[in-house]
């Protein structure tokens, strides 16, 4: 999936294929220059809690109204 900057500062509803629940919240970073060729999006979620996540394991992202 190509663009994963357009997300930073959207809130967003997220799916991972390893997580038992989804996450919501606020995306504060995008960082696909660190872990090349891994693309890494961190979030602060709706516990206000700051959690990161690497993109080849979202499953569905979408923005909340």
């Amino acid at each position: 999936m190509v663009g994963w900057t357009n997300w930073l500062d959207k809130k967003v509803y997220i799916i991972s294929k390893n997580a038992s629940h989804p996450f919501q919240g606020l995306v504060i970073d995008v960082d696909e220059e660190s872990g090349k060729p891994l693309t890494w999006i961190t979030i602060i979620d709706k516990y206000n809690k700051r959690v990161t996540l690497v993109a080849s394991e979202i499953t569905l992202i979408k923005e909340e109204g």
